[in-house]
């Protein structure tokens, strides 16, 4: 494949993820109907991993913190991964194919010469220790997890 072509993939990826959140968010309205918490701490999870992307995209243009260590922060990895992740919450049952596509799209990055391996890896172990933090403070009440 070309590198145009491989780059379209690349830019459909986080959209793609994107309207699979979507859609996961109205299946679980759907779901859960007349209840709205378990879509609503889906989605203020999703909101508070995108709000911790971007600050610390800012965060890094303000003060250098990745370019200090000779890396760059990947606002890409970072997206991507919190969009993986709060899929992963909204359907368990399939993380190993959301985990895949991301693996898959760090290699494409990697092929694509976007960001180097310690470029994501570090980007990712920052947002993968906030989502976990996350997760424990926005977490799904038991007695919504359990309905199916």
């Amino acid at each position: 494949m070309s590198y145009e072509t491989l780059d379209a993939i690349a830019d459909a990826y986080i959209p793609f993820l994107l309207i699979l959140f979507m859609l996961g968010l109205v299946i679980k309205i759907y779901q859960f109907w007349p209840n709205f918490r378990a879509p609503v701490f889906f989605f203020l999870y999703l909101m508070s991993l995108l709000l911790v992307s971007y600050s610390l995209m800012f965060l890094d243009k303000a003060v250098g913190l990745w370019p200090a260590l000779g890396l760059d922060y990947s606002t890409h990895t970072a997206v991507a991964l919190s969009l993986v992740v709060a899929l992963c919450k909204i359907f368990p049952h399939r993380w190993k194919w959301f985990a895949g596509s991301m693996v898959l799209y760090g290699c494409l990055m990697l092929y694509q010469q976007y960001h180097s391996l310690l470029d994501i890896i570090s980007t990712s172990a920052i947002i993968a220790v906030i989502a976990f933090l996350l997760h424990r403070m926005i977490e799904v009440p038991k007695y919504i997890k359990n309905l199916k």
